[in-house]
């Protein structure tokens, strides 16, 4: 039998170089995310074995929108009631369990807690948003900032984007709670916020990477509907000087929006995440809806429908695009698939948009919901939603964050008050086309699909809206 030298000389005689160390990384990439899955776990083990052999079993099942938007509640409860500060957990991992409380994804739990209580008539998610506040109160920097990352990475150093989704949450609950200790933590917060802002409008330091980003527009529009809520003409007009300098990033051609991504090599690459660019969407959308302006409207109409194009063509959403709502990964990213329904149900019900839009939320919805976990007796497991489907995908592989299954329960709840005001298309309209890999794959990324539809599918998606022209 040949030594492991000799094995290496009879691979180098058949293989370059180049090529026997990229397949030597390949492999111990494998192994590291197998490692990572902890397979010897028989949660984990049976987990897995469900992504590859039993990928239709939540369709199969027939489980209602009300067993699958309870189940994401509790696991959200779950995620509060294993710390023990009051926050919510970032993050439940395979590798290593739950990690630690995260301040920025706390703070925008608390309006969905509220909603839940409303929805439900449960006070307890009530007490839930309240111990959220006094957790978010605790940690806020003298200066009027909130921590980036989660508490056990950093309690210190000030994040833009962190301390604007705490803002909208100290807002809802001091709109519920009367809480004048939230609303003077409010103000300290958008204080900040406005005195870190760059003179054109964008954001440069306190942000994540060091990197400038257009999805900063999701914290801008924190900001706006705060001006807006207590009448402060200084907040909405930083809003608006960040809405102004996130057009300049917009491409009228095909309605994206650069630098939304999270990388400089997004950036470069002109692609991003599902995730970001629904941030910057709903963003944009927001504020321009606070400040009066028609040519954000528009714009976020315009990738709306391109996206929507997307989604009819493969009956999929890849978890990464580019400029030209081309797919470039083999996995879905679920929290942009429920967050982009949220901006769907929004045009629709704010704007008049057809029902393309609906059914679009809907498809993505039925997406989430044959990703979500359904069928484990774990508790840490049961309702969650993973970062990624499959869950080995690139975006926080073997990951269920906390914020997929907030935006995934936000979206629900707007199905929920909306499903008698829309048609549906059935659960199994969402099926994964049969060239995106359902095994353990050595590299999760590629390229595939063409480019976004033409100006008259947007003017189908959305008549009556302002042309791309109006307000630039």
């Amino acid at each position: 039998m040949p030594t492991a030298p000799g094995m290496y000389s009879a691979v180098h005689s058949i293989l370059p170089m180049s090529s026997v160390r990229l397949l030597l990384a390949s492999v111990r990439s494998l192994l590291r995310r197998t490692f990572d899955a902890r397979p010897w776990r028989p949660a984990h083990a049976r987990l897995l074995w469900f992504q590859v052999a039993r990928r239709k079993w939540s369709s199969e099942a027939r489980l209602s929108d009300d067993e699958h938007l309870t189940a994401a509640a509790a696991w959200l409860e779950r995620a509060q009631d294993v710390m023990t500060d009051g926050g919510v957990c970032g993050r439940y991992t395979l590798s290593r369990g739950w990690t630690s409380s995260y301040p920025e994804t706390t703070g925008y739990v608390i309006p969905t807690f509220l909603a839940l209580a409303r929805e439900f008539g449960e006070p307890r998610f009530n007490d839930r948003a309240a111990r959220c506040v006094a957790f978010l109160l605790s940690l806020q920097l003298p200066e009027g900032g909130f921590p980036a990352g989660e508490v056990r990475e950093n309690t210190r150093r000030p994040s833009v984007f962190n301390t604007a989704q705490v803002l909208s949450g100290l807002v809802a609950w001091h709109a519920f709670a009367g809480d004048p200790l939230a609303l003077a933590a409010a103000a300290r917060a958008a204080n900040w916020l406005v005195s870190v802002q760059g003179t054109d409008g964008g954001w440069y330091r306190h942000v994540y990477a060091g990197v400038a980003a257009t999805y900063t527009a999701f914290a801008s529009c924190c900001l706006a509907e705060f001006g807006e809520q207590i009448g402060e003409p200084e907040y909405l007009a930083a809003a608006d000087r960040h809405l102004t300098w996130s057009m300049r990033h917009c491409d009228p051609a095909t309605g994206w929006f650069d630098l939304a991504g999270f990388t400089r090599e997004e950036h470069a690459a002109r692609r991003a995440m599902t995730h970001t660019i629904a941030y910057t969407l709903m963003g944009v959308l927001r504020s321009s809806e606070v400040v009066g302006r028609s040519d954000g409207i528009a714009a976020v109409g315009h990738a709306a429908a391109a996206i929507v194009g997307r989604l009819e063509r493969s009956r999929w959403l890849p978890g990464m695009l580019d400029h030209r709502w081309r797919g470039r990964s083999s996995f879905a990213c679920l929290t942009g698939n429920a967050q982009l329904a949220l901006l769907w149900f929004r045009l629709h019900q704010r704007h008049g948009a057809s029902s393309g839009l609906v059914n679009a939320a809907v498809r993505a919805l039925n997406l989430v919901k044959r990703g979500q976990l359904m069928f484990p007796d774990d508790p840490n497991l049961r309702g969650g939603i993973p970062g990624s489907d499959p869950l080995w995908g690139g975006y926080l592989t073997y990951a269920l964050p906390n914020w997929a299954a907030k935006f995934f329960i936000d979206a629900m709840l707007e199905r929920r008050r909306s499903q008698a005001g829309f048609s549906t298309r059935p659960d199994d309209a969402g099926e994964v086309p049969d060239d995106v890999p359902q095994s353990v794959p050595i590299s999760s990324v590629g390229a595939r699909s063409p480019g976004a539809r033409s100006g008259a599918h947007l003017e189908r998606l959305l008549p009556g809206w302002p042309s791309r022209s109006e307000g630039r």
